[in-house]
């Protein structure tokens, strides 16, 4: 019989993989799927593939480098491809509000249902909460996988061929992406943990951070000496990022996992302490 920590891992696999499941085998998520298709259907149809076509004009380039430079965000020209400079651009800030929306039924239904009562008779909440976080950010990997692929194939279609250094940059988009995702998904986590539906979720999140926001802004305000604090907000890290190309843009993951690291501890306690 495996120890306790094994069948930790074990049981937080396998919740995973459900996460997975139900985006490939329900309705519900054949539904999600569809839309997913649609939607970026249309991104890479009309926006990306119009502002990538634009961005070949050097009268453009020139007038785009000029306004990017003003706010440190020149280097997002740079990407080898236009078509990636318009997906990072894009993505960095819609893709955070999206997760937001899909990951926030981790725990609040199976609560709601009574099933996480049952789940927990044959293994702990913390398997319970990890996986799910985990799976999330598997279902996530795999759509931002699959984005990016069709944008170069986009790309390749446009021009006939793939540069070498493309897909280092492809890669380097999918994990910086992740890593911006991930204190998202952790706050949908706790906010799940703490309610009993995932509109209370998606309500409690933008609520927490509106009102921290605008209490750290009051305080600012008053106090210009804090205005560090407001670079410790989700996302407060995304202009920096967007300035910055390459591997260079890594150097600000930092505070991310730090952000996530802090909002797992505190759904891991709502988790543990909540009656279910």
């Amino acid at each position: 019989m495996p120890g306790p920590l094994p069948l930790l891992f074990r049981q937080t696999w396998l919740y995973s993989r459900f996460e997975l499941h139900r985006l490939f085998m329900t309705p519900r998520g054949w539904f999600a799927l569809a839309a997913f298709t649609t939607i970026w259907y249309f991104l890479l149809r009309y926006p990306i593939y119009q502002a990538s076509v634009q961005l070949q004009e050097p009268e453009i380039q020139q007038v785009l480098s000029g306004m990017l430079g003003m706010v440190g965000m020149y280097n997002l020209l740079n990407w080898s491809l236009p078509e990636l400079s318009v997906y990072w651009a894009m993505t960095v800030f819609f893709m955070p509000l999206a997760v937001m929306f899909s990951a926030a039924d981790q725990t609040c239904t199976d609560r709601s249902r009574g099933t996480l009562r049952f789940l927990t008779l044959r293994s702990s909440r913390d398997s319970i909460f990890f996986g799910r976080f985990i799976g999330q950010l598997l279902v996530q990997a795999l759509l931002i996988g699959l984005s990016l692929l069709a944008t170069l194939v986009l790309a390749v279609w446009r021009v006939g061929e793939l540069p070498a250094t493309a897909l280092n940059a492809a890669l380097l988009i999918w994990l910086n992406l992740l890593i911006v995702l991930m204190p998202f998904t952790a706050l949908m986590a706790l906010c799940s943990a703490l309610v009993r539906s995932s509109r209370l979720a998606i309500s409690l999140a933008i609520v927490s951070i509106g009102a921290v926001a605008g209490v750290l802004g009051y305080m600012v305000w008053h106090f210009p000496d804090l205005r560090a604090v407001l670079e410790y907000l989700p996302g407060a890290q995304l202009p920096m990022l967007l300035g910055a190309q390459g591997w260079d843009t890594l150097k600000y993951s930092g505070l991310p996992l730090l952000q996530t690291l802090v909002l797992l501890i505190a759904g891991r306690f709502v988790m543990q302490e909540k009656a279910l």
